[in-house]
């Protein structure tokens, strides 16, 4: 039904780029190449990636990124390296039939838009969105400002906003009030892969996990305010709070001896396969701090694992997925007692921990599979085409 779909996929980042939009990509890919005729991967070249590329099951061409396009705001980055490669793109697109291109960058692509467009007016574009920053995100500034205005310029044929709990609303908006079409799509998560231990862990042993890099939207200065505070109610020095890929981050470590407590706080090397796993496997708790997106793939990889979340809601957009106090724990953005409160309940109740961890991994059977991510982008293809 749909082997005449070939696809470009165009992206800025992708592995052995580490973070959760690389993942998801090259894992979308993969999953979804049985059912297309072709599929090709359009990457940046970054150091290292003829390893990844020689195991990769899919095509990848790479394009070096000059040095004059090497901009630190992303608005000017994408707009100077659209203008380098799009004789490149093009030949692509001619050499293998392609008639379906999606980005995986909504800046990036709407630099290339008119170009493709002159090239061939029908062809079919679609452009997924990797989360929303929202307009209070000062740190995006100038790319934020600029990039909403890109996005009503020069439209796609489809929009797919991947859902991570973001403030998503705020780009629904924008797009509806230029009659652009949109859809939502979500996380797949191999529950095969992320699955719970045959043998779990002493009841005796409380680890904190904060399952994603320590980078500021997702707060991890939060988790550390709240795991003391935690700390300090239950006066037990034998938990720890574990962060991952953040054995190098300097700020991190220093604030946690100023917080005095460092000797209840692990900071570990990035984890990946077994060892990721292994560690979700090894916690008793998984939190999710960030301000703004917390339904990305590390909190419903830890439900796969069946371990039961607290997080912030983000305004509402956390219920599509945990139903409170059944499959999950949401606290209102930035209510710190109330974290705590519930670190502190589920501390002192390891049979509430299994039952919700338990739902979880239904929730995430139930919603998130990959099998029905796929056939969901796939009828969005086959409608628009």
């Amino acid at each position: 039904m749909y082997n005449n779909f070939s696809v470009l996929r165009i992206v800025w980042e992708f592995p052995p780029k580490i973070g959760g939009s690389a993942t998801h990509i090259s894992e979308l890919s993969k999953k979804i190449d049985p059912f297309l005729q072709k599929q090709i991967v359009f990457a940046p070249y970054i150091a290292g990636c003829e390893v990844f590329d020689k195991t990769f099951p899919i095509p990848v061409i790479r394009q070096k990124i000059p040095k004059f396009c090497d901009f630190g705001v992303p608005i000017i980055q994408n707009m100077f390296y659209s203008f380098y490669v799009i004789k490149t793109v093009l030949q692509i697109i001619e050499d293998n039939n392609i008639n379906i291109i999606h980005f995986h960058s909504p800046i990036l692509a709407s630099y290339f838009i008119p170009h493709i467009r002159a090239y061939d007016k029908h062809m079919k574009i679609f452009v997924m969105v990797h989360g929303w920053p929202g307009k209070k995100a000062e740190r995006f500034g100038i790319s934020y400002y600029f990039g909403n205005k890109l996005i009503s310029l020069f439209p796609p044929n489809k929009y797919l906003i991947l859902n991570d709990g973001s403030q998503i609303c705020e780009l629904q908006s924008i797009l509806n009030k230029k009659n652009i079409p949109w859809d939502i799509v979500y996380h797949g998560i191999d529950t095969d892969l992320f699955k719970p231990a045959e043998n779990s862990i002493s009841s005796n042993s409380f680890n904190v996990l904060f399952p994603h890099r320590p980078i500021p939207i997702k707060r991890p200065d939060i988790a550390m305010n709240i795991f003391k505070k935690f700390l300090n109610r239950i006066n037990d020095y034998s938990v720890s709070l574990l962060y991952l890929s953040a054995s190098q981050s300097e700020e991190l470590i220093e604030l946690a001896r100023k917080e005095g407590i460092e000797n209840n706080v692990q900071f570990l090397n990035e984890l990946s396969g077994d060892e990721l796993i292994n560690c979700i496997n090894n916690s008793s708790v998984v939190i999710g701090t960030s301000m703004n997106s917390n339904n990305g793939r590390a909190i419903q990889e830890a439900m796969a694992c069946e371990k039961p979340v607290i997080v912030f809601d983000n305004n509402g957009n956390m219920s599509n997925l945990i139903e409170n106090m059944e499959n999950g724990i949401l606290i209102d953005s930035g209510n710190i007692d109330d974290f705590v409160e519930s670190l502190v309940l589920l501390y002192n109740k390891p049979d509430l921990r299994l039952k919700m961890g338990r739902n979880a991994r239904k929730t995430i059977i139930e919603k998130r599979s990959w099998e029905k991510r796929i056939k969901k982008e796939l009828s969005i293809y086959q409608k628009t085409v």
